[in-house]
């Protein structure tokens, strides 16, 4: 792309946020630092006013981050992996002696189902703070026919109504607008309407009233600290670019919103991974019209 007549590579997309911070030193100039990192925050759980659901997360995408976490700190995946094959064992012993012939059939299909997703349902509850059951009953609500785990991390809580969630909302991506939610009914036996039902089970909730939270909470600093310092050298090594850089224009913006492109431009151009270093970007009035990169020598970090 072209920014004040001069051509910049190809474009790539970036899931990080551009931070803008403007400092004016005259009139006629100004310079701007923004950082070429992933910009996180802590989730923000707050009722959506347009939708029916609960937002998880400042963009509501907060599992997807829990999960990018996940991947890419390898001391916090071996952790969650251990924690969840610990707390599966060898399985579980089911006590029938309660149970007719019947029943016992009945129990037996569901032991069988809930056995299958074992290993998944104890990750999720590492991983995510909560597991979810889809409860499939009988045409005439007798009995319960079937069990299949639900990925927790599709799932939105419906707002409260008196006093307690009436549904959840599931989508496969929650980030794809055009992907119709799929309403359905929290677990209930008095419920004779809806054959599909969502029991979802959760820890103890400290900061929220709708989602659980994982243990590991309090940790996300190191963990993301972790994920980061792998990703950051990799994108030196990969795009050859320093820890900071300099770049001078010298001719001033004619508004902000040209800027910001300029910012936007140059952080396409240049950001390469999701984690970079950081960037300042400066404009001053001057017979001269040029761009000027002027990099500070590269920081050794030993840990």
């Amino acid at each position: 792309m072209k920014i004040l007549g001069l051509e910049f590579g190809k474009q790539r997309e970036s899931n990080t946020k551009t931070v803008i911070e403007p400092v004016v030193v005259d009139k006629k100039s100004y310079v701007d630092a923004f950082s070429l990192s992933a910009v996180t925050d802590p989730p923000v759980i707050k009722e959506n006013r347009v939708y029916e659901w609960v937002d998880y997360g400042e963009d509501n995408l907060y599992p997807e981050y829990l999960k990018d976490m996940y991947n890419t700190s390898p001391t916090h995946n071996a952790i969650v992996k251990t924690k969840a094959q610990m707390v599966v064992g060898d399985g579980y012993t089911i006590d029938e002696t309660f149970l007719d012939e019947k029943q016992r059939i009945d129990a037996l299909k569901i032991i069988d189902d809930i056995e299958r997703d074992k290993y998944e349902l104890s990750l999720d509850f590492q991983l995510y703070g909560a597991m979810a059951f889809e409860i499939i009953w009988s045409l005439d609500f007798s009995r319960v026919v079937e069990v299949n785990r639900i990925d927790v991390s599709k799932l939105r809580s419906g707002k409260f109504d008196d006093g307690k969630v009436e549904e959840w909302f599931y989508k496969r991506d929650w980030s794809d607008r055009r992907e119709e939610e799929v309403c359905i009914e929290v677990l209930d036996k008095s419920d004779k309407e809806h054959h599909r039902q969502i029991y979802y089970v959760s820890g103890p909730k400290v900061s929220n009233e709708y989602y659980g939270e994982p243990t590991y909470l309090s940790a996300m600093d190191w963990i993301t600290l972790e994920s980061q310092v792998g990703l950051y050298y990799r994108s030196l090594i990969e795009n050859g670019f320093n820890p900071s850089i300099i770049i001078k224009f010298y001719r001033k913006p004619a508004s902000q919103d040209e800027k910001s492109e300029i910012v936007r431009g140059l952080k396409g151009s240049f950001g390469g991974s999701r984690r970079s270093p950081t960037a300042i970007c400066s404009s001053h009035v001057t017979p001269v019209e040029a761009l000027i990169l002027k990099q500070f020598p590269t920081v050794t970090w030993q840990p």
